[in-house]
């Protein structure tokens, strides 16, 4: 049975929280809190697998609450249950939440949520993949340029030129910036060869999710592996990251899913660069028996790791703490269907994106497209919409 912990100011709707769940026996154990000193009282004295708190209270915030339960409980999930004014704030507190829920939040939505972060929490913690992640030879921590990007977007002082400083700490990260930004997609009607000019073009957010991808690419170097490419990789990683934005807006969704879905775009095959520095007599192995039977490489990994690049690769984002949808999108790009969330989320777009992005290249490692996944959340009639979005980026790129 999961352990949840309600926060909230109000009585009437942390009496509704409980309730909510009250349907569900054998699932949830609840206990509710009236505030933000009261939830930490209830910590020193137990775990939780998840923290819902409300944003504004009297006393300690929700993100204040949040933060502390991030340094003190780091495994457990942290959800800010709160307006929508609230939402741009809730998603710069990056280190501090992993979910935002909207108010009024109802009971289905709510239950439906927490069974989404219970199914990635169990895909997380499956014997095999944290085998295959033991073999690591280091499990690199929280990337410092990363976090220094994270506590200068989350300063009141914060400017662009402050992060272009930061990221100019690092030629090789400010050269990829440079290129995403002078890439078709971003449409700019002349080349940027300056870090501030690229950063104040691309904003925040594409910047903090651009850091965190070349940092992970950083931490393994990989030898000459025969099929393997660190630098097609990286196309493949801007390609799907671009597409599926792309598919985001097209679908108007909120700012803060769409930079999510960027994110999980650029980091959801990063997996591949792990086994490859790591473990490559058996990711050469895996990329042999891919290009032999013409199936996918996350199935040849399946069977000669007993997990994934997709897997090894959310558990380092979920030690790390990441939004959920973030970390989920990466996990279950190949099998949508594995969320019990049924609803178009950046987990959506990344699925669709990696398949548009490998059948323009006619790769080997194209996985299939779930169209049955589409059909059941009623979004398979969007395809040919998506199809002539990926088309016009295609010729623009031409065009370039």
């Amino acid at each position: 049975m999961k352990r949840i912990l309600f926060v909230e100011d109000n009585e009437l709707l942390l009496e509704l929280y409980g309730q909510f769940l009250a349907h569900d026996p054998g699932q949830w154990h609840v206990t509710l809190a009236p505030n933000g000193e009261a939830a930490v009282e209830l910590l020193r004295q137990q775990t939780f697998d998840v923290v819902a708190s409300d944003m504004r209270m009297p006393g300690m915030s929700g993100i204040e609450l949040l933060t502390l339960v991030g340094k003190t409980h780091p495994q457990t999930a942290r959800i800010i249950i709160s307006g929508l004014a609230d939402q741009a704030e809730a998603a710069d507190s990056l280190k501090s939440t992993h979910l935002f829920l909207p108010k009024p939040c109802g009971a289905n939505y709510l239950r439906a949520t927490l069974a989404r972060i219970a199914s990635l929490d169990a895909y997380l913690k499956d014997e095999k993949l944290r085998a295959l992640a033991s073999r690591l030879r280091t499990v690199p921590s929280f990337p410092s340029l990363y976090s220094q990007i994270l506590r200068a977007i989350e300063s009141p002082s914060s400017s662009i030129e402050a992060i272009s400083k930061i990221v100019a700490q690092d030629p090789g990260i400010t050269a990829k910036i440079l290129q995403v930004a002078n890439s078709a997609a971003c449409a700019l009607p002349q080349k940027v060869s300056d870090p501030g000019e690229a950063v104040q073009h691309l904003g925040m957010t594409t910047i903090r999710s651009l850091v965190l991808s070349a940092q992970v690419m950083s931490n393994f170097a990989p030898g000459r592996l025969l099929g393997f490419s660190a630098d097609a990789l990286w196309a493949h990683l801007m390609k799907c990251a671009g597409i599926a934005r792309a598919i985001m807006q097209s679908e108007h969704a909120d700012l803060a899913d769409v930079e999510d879905a960027f994110a999980a775009g650029m980091l959801h095959d990063m997996g591949k660069l792990m086994l490859a520095s790591a473990l490559p007599g058996e990711f050469a192995h895996a990329l042999g028996l891919a290009a032999e039977k013409k199936i996918p490489l996350h199935e040849a990994e399946q069977q000669i790791f007993g997990a994934t690049h997709a897997g090894l690769i959310a558990y380092l984002l979920g030690l790390w703490g990441l939004p959920v949808g973030i970390v989920e999108a990466v996990a279950f790009h190949h099998h949508p269907e594995k969320s019990n969330l049924k609803q178009f989320t950046a987990l959506t777009a990344v699925h669709v994106a990696d398949y548009f992005a490998h059948s323009l290249n006619e790769d080997y490692d194209t996985a299939p497209l779930n169209e049955a996944y589409l059909t059941e959340i009623h979004l398979a009639h969007r395809l040919p919409a998506w199809r002539d979005v990926v088309a016009n980026l295609e010729l623009e790129t031409v065009d370039e």
